[in-house]
């Protein structure tokens, strides 16, 4: 799958899904707001990197994609959108380590412009890498969600 911009997509998707990825992302942001209020700030900064909209995001993709395939191709394209989904996720979660460990070692010794802009930098080379070096690594296919 080719990375790619396109608009026609967003003719599929539905103002109550957007919603909903909002509204969920809102109360996971405000809880680490009050898990760093009542255990501090380094507590709050690592519930930062969870993902808080992917649980719904993929539920949302699996929806669309069941709906668009029709009842025969139904169950196989909405894994396959999910898997996507999943994938890209864990490649930037990846990437976000990255930024955190440039963000950690140069914080204080640089300037903090210069040193969130190679911790992004980082965030950027080692998602995009793990994104490329996924497609390039032979995956079993289950034939369902048992396996």
């Amino acid at each position: 799958m080719r990375i790619r911009l396109d608009p026609e997509a967003l003719k599929h998707s539905q103002a109550r899904g957007h919603a909903l990825r909002f509204a969920v992302g809102g109360a996971v942001t405000v809880g680490t707001g009050l898990v760093a209020k009542a255990a501090g700030p380094e507590i709050g900064g690592l519930l930062l990197a969870l993902p808080a909209i992917l649980p719904t995001g993929i539920a949302l993709i699996v929806k669309l994609q069941n709906r668009q395939a029709g009842p025969g191709a139904r169950g196989d394209r909405a894994r396959r959108a999910a898997l996507v989904e999943a994938t890209g996720a864990s490649a930037a979660a990846i990437g976000l380590v990255a930024f955190a460990l440039v963000a950690w070692s140069r914080l204080g010794h640089w300037p903090a412009w210069l040193a969130l802009a190679t911790a992004t930098l980082a965030w950027a080379i080692v998602a995009v890498t793990g994104w490329t070096v996924r497609k390039k690594v032979p995956v079993a296919r289950a034939t369902s969600w048992h396996q």
